[in-house]
């Protein structure tokens, strides 16, 4: 902002001065018109002076000493050799490419020139100095044939010329009246070319603090601003990355400290002294327009749910465009690019007050802070634009030190946001602490019940060992005396087949099937039990081919009709438990058929996640109302001695179509066949 103000100060050419100084100024151009010639076009003698004697100089007096200066174009002339040289136009101090020489032509951005001033002066006078403004240029400067100084070095051309920017008080001796100024610029590198400020005559005392007073308001804002943006650099960097408006208001801070001090004082300029100027000065502007993308950014992060997204990519695409045109651009181009920056930065001013506006209607109070500073930060601008320009040289500090409150206050806003931030971690934490200790409480549960759940483990592991013992049991132990009883049965028949009576031979044939079926019960129970402890091993196979193993050991006789699925799928499933599963369906569909012929129909179906399989036949059917009741354990509708159904199968069938995420369903009436349906996941 300090540095935005220096430059429009510059753009407006002073023209806003103090009454004090607008009254010499009157005077002078006064004096110096009354004692203008013409040599074909506006130009003085040798010997003209300006007459300042009547002028009363006192320890107060600063008289601009912007009129009547004789302009050499294209000559560099030192004291002395004038007399044959002819002035090219009497001008006013300012930008050279506004003179017309001809008239006709205005004069281009590069180049050098000499000017000259003659003027009287009192002898009863306090003690005066000359004030020489930043030239845009590389200057040497002579006051009554004496070399005073030269800021950088004055050439022909740009190779020659070692461009610097510095002002500085010249002191005149006492003991003199009248004076000639001499000062010879070269300008290679900024699109304002010559001396564009006034030289200034004044009291070396009143100079002097000016001085003085302007160096303490620069180490006010240049000093205040640089501690603000490495406070709030070293504070994201170290403690606070999570704002990312803290980091942009630090690199604001900092562009803007830069960019004051670099204006005005050049320590790099100083420091590497053979360092060109062009890249200095592209340094600068490059300052300038990162302190507008970081203020861009800054409100953008702030202000977030408010700011239209097309309207941050402009305005950011905007300052990048411009920082680009710096890099890239030569001299004097990139220094135009100063009167964009500030029509951007006014527009994004506008915006952001439109912005404010909405966001204190949303409640939002930061907006409230933002906007006070905004308006405190107006209002001093325009004090120190219309009223205290060169007037009391007191109010320079007081407009700095109150352009360092606007930052406080912008400083405010951020240690808000982090203080609002830091209660929500602080809550956070508290909560996350709440959670911890009910975490520790479940996690305390959760061992108890895993202490349970390993005690239950140790007591399965134990009942399935007892399981596995009563498996064997009943696989060797209790089958052999049913074969036992089936042989000796048999053995009976053998040795009184010629003794026997129908009945006798009737009860033997049914005991043998009681046997029978009583070996079939066995069986069921061990494969039962044996169905969860199975591998679970998956296999690509063919279906039908799975199909014609299990006819093949069922329909030995191929006295039935089984109809196999017209589409052969490629299955992926488990084939031992697919194999038993079909093996106790069809079984079981020709055991309890009553009709001739037997006549079973199997489908299969490809869904997006399973198989859905169905048998079918022609049999009696079942009342609905026994539709689950078949898949319980040795549930059997009907006691049929001629079969050894052991009314396990079906129990088989749904465990084993549990176990594999299926569903089973019957669809049947009585008399009308039975169709069972499952179905089995990939």
């Amino acid at each position: 902002m300090r540095v935005q103000l220096q430059t429009i100060i510059s753009l407006t050419n002073n023209w806003v001065l103090n009454k004090q100084r607008l009254k010499w100024r009157c005077c002078f151009i006064l004096m110096a018109l009354s004692i203008h010639h013409s040599f074909g076009q506006e130009q003085l003698k040798e010997n003209d002076i300006i007459n300042l004697q009547n002028a009363i100089i006192t320890e107060i007096t600063e008289i601009p000493l912007d009129s009547g200066w004789l302009f050499y174009w294209k000559q560099l002339i030192a004291p002395g050799h004038f007399k044959e040289e002819i002035p090219h136009k009497v001008v006013t101090l300012n930008n050279w490419t506004k003179f017309n020489i001809p008239e006709t032509e205005n004069l281009p951005s590069f180049g050098y020139a000499t000017y000259r001033l003659n003027i009287s002066i009192p002898k009863e006078r306090a003690h005066i100095s000359l004030y020489i403004p930043r030239i845009y240029a590389a200057s040497k400067i002579w006051v009554n044939g004496t070399f005073i100084s030269e800021t950088g070095h004055v050439g022909i051309t740009k190779a020659e010329t070692l461009h610097r920017r510095f002002s500085q008080i010249i002191p005149l001796n006492t003991d003199e009246t009248e004076f000639e100024i001499v000062i010879q610029v070269a300008n290679f590198y900024h699109s304002k070319g010559g001396i564009i400020g006034p030289v200034v005559l004044g009291s070396s005392q009143k100079l002097h603090n000016t001085k003085s007073k302007q160096i303490i308001a620069d180490m006010i804002f240049i000093g205040c601003l640089g501690f603000i943006g490495f406070f709030f650099l070293i504070f994201f960097l170290l403690y606070w990355n999570k704002d990312k408006a803290v980091l942009y208001f630090a690199v604001l801070c900092i562009a803007l400290s830069y960019m004051a001090l670099s204006d005005r004082y050049a320590p790099l300029a100083v420091i590497f002294e053979s360092t060109s100027w062009i890249l200095l000065t592209k340094i600068e502007y490059l300052s300038l327009f990162l302190s507008g993308i970081a203020a861009t950014l800054f409100f953008q992060n702030i202000f977030c749910d408010f700011i239209h997204k097309a309207y941050s990519k402009i305005a950011n695409y905007g300052f990048y465009v411009l920082a680009l045109l710096v890099i890239f651009l030569p001299a004097p181009h990139f220094t135009k690019l100063l009167l964009p920056f500030l029509v951007l930065m006014l527009l994004n001013l506008l915006y952001m007050t439109f912005i404010f506006v909405k966001a204190i209607f949303g409640k939002r109070h930061d907006s409230i802070l933002l906007l006070v500073s905004m308006v405190l930060g107006l209002i001093i601008f325009y004090i120190h634009i219309f009223f205290f320009l060169g007037g009391n040289s007191n109010a320079i500090v007081y407009v700095n030190f109150g352009y360092i409150v606007v930052f406080l206050i912008l400083s405010t806003l951020l240690m808000t946001r982090f203080s609002n931030s830091f209660k929500e971690l602080e809550r956070s934490k508290k909560l996350a602490l709440q959670q911890q200790n009910e975490l520790f409480l479940k996690t305390n549960q959760l061992s108890n019940t895993n202490i349970i759940l390993n005690e239950n483990l140790r007591v399965l592991k134990n009942n399935n060992t007892e399981l596995d013992n009563f498996n064997h049991i009943v696989s060797h132990d209790l089958k052999s005396p049913l074969v036992g009883v089936h042989s000796l049965v048999s053995f009976i028949e053998e040795d009184l087949k010629t003794s026997l009576n129908e009945n006798t031979k009737s009860h033997l044939k049914l005991l043998k099937n009681r046997v029978s079926k009583m070996n079939s019960l066995i069986d069921g129970l061990l494969i039962y039990s044996q169905i969860a402890k199975g591998k679970k091993d998956k296999e690509l196979f063919s279906l039908n081919k799975l199909l014609s193993d299990v006819i093949s050991g069922i329909n030995l006789l191929d006295q039935n009709t089984i109809n196999l699925p017209n589409q052969n799928l490629e299955i992926y499933a488990n084939k031992i438990e697919l194999y038993h599963v079909f093996q106790n369906l069809i079984s079981n569909a020709i055991t309890h058929n009553d009709k001739d012929p037997i006549i079973i129909n199997i489908s299969v179906s490809k869904l997006p996640t399973e198989y859905v399989f169905s048998v079918s036949d022609n049999g009696p059917g079942i009342d609905e109302k026994y539709h689950t009741k078949i898949f319980e354990m040795f549930s059997q509708l009907q006691v049929n001695d001629a079969t050894q159904s052991s009314g396990v199968g079906l129990a088989i069938v749904n465990k084993i179509v549990s176990e594999n995420k299926g569903a089973i369903s019957v669809e049947s009436e009585k008399n009308l066949g039975l169709k069972i349906s499952f179905s089995w996941q990939f």
